[in-house]
């Protein structure tokens, strides 16, 4: 099947928390911690809704196209100007390509001479290893949650490069 990028919409919102939802086990060490709660909370249909509504972030889906229209495979929200919010592929479009695709579609979007930041699980670490992110520190956590705090460094300049 074809998967299409493209900008997200207040109708995605339920499909994006439901695909961040089934994802909290790469990234959240205990679910029902109480000191968890809040953090889980920002992915409900509420308030994704609100982040899409929110000019401070970009959000892109990751769809198949099917006869029945498209599943969502994966989603990435940009939190302006440079921090990565949100990157998400759904387990079963794992190994596809779809993060490199939705990463490559957000480029145009950036800040040639701002770096990126992520704070990246531990497992995705090699993904954003292979987008030209390397970690700033060790493992962290709060909240509940572990992660690694990454950057991308600017991008080259190719005006300040000799000819």
């Amino acid at each position: 099947m074809l998967e299409s990028i493209r900008p997200a919409t207040a109708a995605d919102a339920g499909a994006i928390a439901a695909l961040i939802g089934s994802l909290t086990h790469y990234f959240v060490a205990d679910g029902s911690a109480p000191a968890a709660q809040p953090f889980l909370s920002t992915f409900s249909p509420a308030a994704i809704a609100g982040l899409l509504a929110d000019g401070d972030y970009l959000c892109l889906c990751a769809e198949e196209q099917g006869q029945k229209g498209g599943q969502l495979l994966g989603v990435l929200t940009l939190h302006r100007p440079a921090h990565l919010h949100h990157l998400f592929v759904a387990p079963a479009a794992h190994r596809r390509g779809i993060a490199r695709q939705l990463w490559q579609t957000l480029e145009p979007h950036l800040d040639p001479a701002m770096p990126v930041t992520v704070n990246s699980s531990e497992y995705a670490v090699p993904v954003y290893q292979r987008l030209g992110f390397a970690a700033t520190a060790g493992v962290q956590q709060r909240n509940g949650v572990r992660y690694v705090p990454m950057q991308r460094p600017p991008f080259p300049n190719p005006a300040a490069t000799p000819k």
